[in-house]
């Protein structure tokens, strides 16, 4: 809605409340106001006009009126379908018998920049984070033990390598040679296959002994740790 206030500074003054008025239309839309006419003098007519730019897009239901006091004039806006998005021009409102005119501005329709694109619904449910949370949880821990076996391996490695076997089968052996050695001083018979008697063993079992401390001193393996 548009107020003109006519004579209220002095005869045939025209005054308006706005100096733009927008109607945002697409094509094929149509859309009504009012143009309110406030005279603050003498009964008087206004004649009400728009520019050539507005003339396909603007009706005025009454161009001519009288107006003693207030008046309200409807005015319809429209674009064609087959017309322009956006349409700017004047609107002219003349008094005292075309003695004085003045003018304000109407835009009709839209830009293409004030349509923009169509908003996009996003589901939110999307955007939670809770199940991918899990999965790199999840992930975590293998890498983690992954990373561990390494280390778990070199361990047990470490612990069965090749000095701590033949020490182990060198303490078996000699655990072994001093058990058929005992049998043999306290007078039992073993069955071997052979028949040994207590000085052949105890030269063995001497022997032996001598055999693996020699292997403990001078073998790489041994001295390298």
């Amino acid at each position: 809605m548009q107020q003109v206030h006519i004579n209220r500074l002095g005869v045939n003054s025209i005054e308006f409340e706005s100096d733009l008025v927008e109607i945002p239309l697409s094509p094929g839309g149509e859309h009504s106001f009012e143009i309110v006419i406030i005279n603050y003098g003498s009964p008087t007519h206004v004649h009400l006009s728009a520019s050539d730019g507005l003339q396909d897009n603007l009706t005025f239901l009454e161009d001519n009126p009288y107006v003693s006091h207030e008046e309200y004039i409807p005015v319809i806006a429209r674009i064609p379908f087959d017309g322009r998005l956006l349409n700017k021009g004047k609107i002219f409102v003349t008094v005292g018998y075309g003695s004085k005119t003045e003018s304000f501005t109407v835009s009709i329709g839209m830009s293409d920049q004030e349509k923009g694109p169509a908003p996009i619904d996003i589901d939110e449910r999307l955007s939670s984070p809770a199940q991918v949370a899990t999965i790199n949880k999840s992930s975590d821990k293998c890498r983690h033990l992954l990373d561990m076996l390494p280390g778990i391996s070199e361990s047990f490695i470490q612990i069965l390598n090749a000095r701590n076997f033949v020490l182990f089968s060198a303490l078996l052996i000699i655990l072994a040679l001093i058990y058929i050695a005992v049998r043999l001083i306290s007078g039992n018979n073993i069955e071997i296959g052979v028949q040994v008697d207590f000085y052949t063993a105890l030269a063995f079992t001497i022997l032996f002994t001598s055999l693996i401390a020699y292997l403990l001193t001078n073998l790489p393996i041994f001295k390298n740790k």
